[in-house]
């Protein structure tokens, strides 16, 4: 009998054998990759991607922002991605197997295509970078326009100087830009001295751009280590983390970016904590493993308490360090960004785990809950603001509150107090009418807001007709911007001064600009910032902005 079954084994092996070629049958057993997981691109160029391990798979691409790089399918296991403009862009492979399916990501890195002029580079150097002169106008006296209605124009204070800083310091405290620290000098923001000197003369607070987000302190793939490893480390680790694995959590460059500010007498805002986008899938997946399903929401809420509480106890250590106190440096927590327009799961993140919760996050009440346990530890719950930080907020005013009352509700102080208002606006859009009557509901709730992420596009698609909202010449011209800036500019000192103080005490504390110049923002076919090829390029925009400050 025994032997019988073997032989009848043996045929069957051989029958399949003869139908499915072995190839096939250890492409089966093995997950799905992509040739590369990372591509350095220069704009205008092209190149290959393939996806390994896909035999019989069903397998297609998209690519997170088509204005940076597009994709398209060659043959059933490749794409051709095109570089169109400087930027970082997600590629996204989609290999549905054996009922299966995978979310394969690359991310491309498109770089502007050198100039012969850039041949020789710039010296570095301590001083202030020469800035073509401004004018500084005198104080104006009060004078009536001969128009068949009097009015009477506003008293206007003189520039003190051709300083962002300066001039507006009185106004919102904070002026901040984003910035980078960079692994390499050369391509370094905070390690240039001639950017940093520029820096310093216009800003007193920075925010990075990128190296405080998820992303860049978890890493692309995870570095385990054990729990008592991680306790070794300094890790806060929950009663509720029941795994063994804790992901290892890098702190390097922030560390280095916490010297440089305190180095150089800035100040720093904490982007992000908690975001949808910027958070490697792997760390939602059971095992810590991107291809698995999302964990359960107890596994998840250990894992968040863990790494909320992680990194504002590592940074608020390494200030104590550093400055002598905590809360010296870094003056505000971005805790939450962008929930309101949290979208579809492409990858896992946060809404595979806990489905979309629509107005009562649980997971974005308790990231703030961890993050304000970490401002008692340290007794700052005085010097640092927890932000709620979003875009489009002119246009959702009622929804933000609403969420950000849900965060507070049954807490014994008010956890999240502060409003981040990311403000890529457009010379069309928001009307300064809609803005300013969202600043005014932000303040009247009694929330100190701030403005976070500034500029000012033109030829800017707003009309729909682009989903991905890219360029669209529509023959607006930078002068046309500069009279924006300075209307735009003009209307929020006015809101920030008549406000009413017994209500909102603070009022707008803090106004970023999000980048130096044009040419190296994300944005950078529509001209949004004031100064245009380099730092040592101002726009009238510039002029604008600075004039803009003189009301009284």
């Amino acid at each position: 009998m025994k032997r019988k079954m073997v032989a009848t084994f043996l045929v069957a092996s051989l029958c399949l054998t003869s139908v499915i070629p072995v190839g096939n049958q250890v492409d089966a057993a093995k997950k799905p990759s992509l040739s590369k997981k990372s591509i350095r691109l220069e704009a205008g160029k092209k190149t290959a991607l393939k996806v390994k391990n896909a035999a019989g798979a069903r397998v297609t691409w998209k690519s997170s922002k088509k204005s940076v790089a597009t994709v398209k399918k060659k043959g059933s296991k490749s794409a051709q991605i095109l570089a169109k403009k400087k930027g970082t862009v997600k590629i996204t492979c989609k290999v549905k197997k054996a009922k299966k399916t995978y979310s394969l990501v690359c991310k491309v890195n498109v770089v502007a295509v050198k100039k012969s002029q850039e041949a020789t580079a710039t010296p570095k150097t301590s001083e202030t970078p020469a800035v073509p002169a401004v004018t500084v106008a005198p104080t104006a006296t009060a004078t009536v326009k001969p128009t068949a209605t009097a009015t009477v124009e506003p008293t206007l204070l003189p520039l003190k100087s051709d300083s962002i800083l300066e001039n507006y310091e009185d106004v919102f405290g904070k002026l901040g830009t984003c910035a980078n620290y960079g692994s390499d000098p050369s391509n370094s923001q905070l390690q240039d001295g001639k950017t940093l000197a520029f820096i310093k003369k216009h800003f007193n607070s920075i925010t990075m751009e990128n190296e405080m987000k998820p992303e860049a302190i978890l890493g692309e793939r995870i570095t385990a280590i054990t729990k008592e490893e991680a306790q070794e480390l300094g890790y806060i680790i929950p009663d509720n983390y029941k795994e063994t694995q804790v992901p290892k959590l890098n702190f390097d460059r922030i560390d280095k970016i916490l010297q440089v500010a305190y180095d150089n007498g800035l100040v720093l805002r904490g982007h992000t904590l908690l975001w949808h986008s910027q958070t490697p899938a792997w760390f939602f997946g059971i095992d810590f493993d991107q291809y698995e399903d999302a964990v359960d929401e107890d596994t998840m809420n250990a894992r968040l308490d863990f790494y909320v509480s992680t990194v504002m106890d590592h940074v608020m250590q390494k200030e104590k360090e550093i400055a002598g106190e905590s809360g010296k440096i870094v003056y505000a927590w971005d805790v939450v960004n962008e929930y309101l327009h949290r979208g579809r799961a492409l990858w896992l993140n946060w809404t595979s785990v806990y489905g979309d919760m629509e107005g009562e996050p649980s997971y974005v009440k308790r990231a703030f809950e961890r993050a304000y346990e970490m401002l008692e530890k340290y007794e700052a719950t005085e010097k640092v603001t927890l932000f709620y930080n979003d875009y489009d907020t002119y246009f959702e005013v009622e929804d933000l509150l609403n969420l950000v009352t849900f965060i507070n509700e049954g807490e014994s102080a008010k956890i999240c107090s502060g409003i981040g208002m990311q403000s890529h606006v457009d010379i069309k859009r928001p009307t300064l009418e809609e803005y300013g009557n969202a600043l005014e509901s932000f303040m009247a709730a009694g929330y100190e807001v701030q403005i976070t992420e500034l500029d000012f596009t033109i030829n800017f698609n707003t009309d729909g007709s682009d989903p991905s909202y890219n360029y669209k010449n529509e023959g607006e011209t930078i002068e046309e911007q500069a009279e924006y800036v300075k209307d735009f500019m003009e209307m929020v000192i006015t809101k920030q001064k008549n406000r009413d103080r017994t209500v909102s005490p603070k009022g707008i504390t803090g106004l970023t600009i999000w980048g130096l110049y044009d040419s190296i923002s994300w944005r950078d076919e529509c001209q949004p910032l004031l100064f245009g090829t380099s730092i040592e390029d101002p726009k009238p925009a510039f002029q604008a902005f600075l004039e803009a400050s003189r009301v009284k």
